[in-house]
């Protein structure tokens, strides 16, 4: 999987894993981060960096929810030198969505993820990301959740 740097367009690699122990200070600890992401230790958290490299460049946090048969978004974030206009790398909440889509597959959840947004986030989500909205969640699954993995993961943009 690439993302983007955004000032030359290079697309650099980069990997998603679990966060370990050892992460957990780091990230408590930086000022790249702020949602306090200590509180999400109950849940299942990775995060994304370059293939070469430490530095932690996005977190999600999700929970399985296997008698609705989805995984439901509790946060994600980008670091904040990856935010707004100004942002170093590009595609870091896409690949960590398209991960948590590509594991609700795995599990035979047909893709079907969700998450509740920030009211402001909302139409960024269904612009950007295709989620539709299901009463106060917004949700992606099937052939929308494919198209993330494949733009995402399998480097469907290059």
């Amino acid at each position: 999987m690439k993302i983007k740097h955004c000032k030359t367009g290079e697309l650099l690699e980069a990997v998603i894993e679990l966060v370990e122990e050892e992460d957990w200070v780091i990230i408590d600890e930086s000022d790249q981060f702020i949602f306090n992401w200590t509180s999400e230790k109950a849940s299942i958290v990775h995060k994304i960096r370059l293939e070469l490299e430490e530095e932690i460049l996005g977190l999600i946090s999700y929970q399985e929810i296997p008698k609705e048969l989805r995984i439901h978004i509790n946060l994600v974030e980008n670091s904040n030198k990856n935010k707004g206009k100004e942002k170093e790398y590009d595609w870091i909440a896409g690949a960590l969505i398209a991960r948590t889509c590509q594991i609700a597959f795995e599990k035979e959840y047909d893709g079907f993820v969700s998450l509740q947004p920030k009211t402001e986030l909302e139409e960024h989500y269904i612009r950007k990301y295709g989620f539709r909205k299901m009463g106060q969640l917004l949700f992606t699954e099937l052939q929308n959740s494919e198209e993330l993995i494949i733009n995402y993961l399998e480097d469907g943009r290059s």
